[in-house]
């Protein structure tokens, strides 16, 4: 079995799925298949959004968290 490497996101790109979440019709399965993630990630991703309030916050948390 061959190892995938890391996939990373940007802030942004996570703002912006976390949006299509809110958009009526999308469901966050068919979502996160599309991205090839999983459907627990988007979740935390929205979450992580919410309680921040911004992607720019998010990004400021993690570099403080290093």
């Amino acid at each position: 079995m061959t190892k995938r490497p890391r996939r990373r996101f940007s802030p942004e790109c996570k703002e912006q799925v976390a949006a299509r979440l809110a958009e009526p019709g999308v469901t966050r399965a068919e979502l996160a298949r599309g991205l090839g993630v999983t459907a627990a990630q988007l979740k935390e991703w929205r979450t992580q959004l919410a309680a921040a309030g911004s992607a720019a916050a998010v990004t400021a948390r993690q570099a403080e968290a290093e």
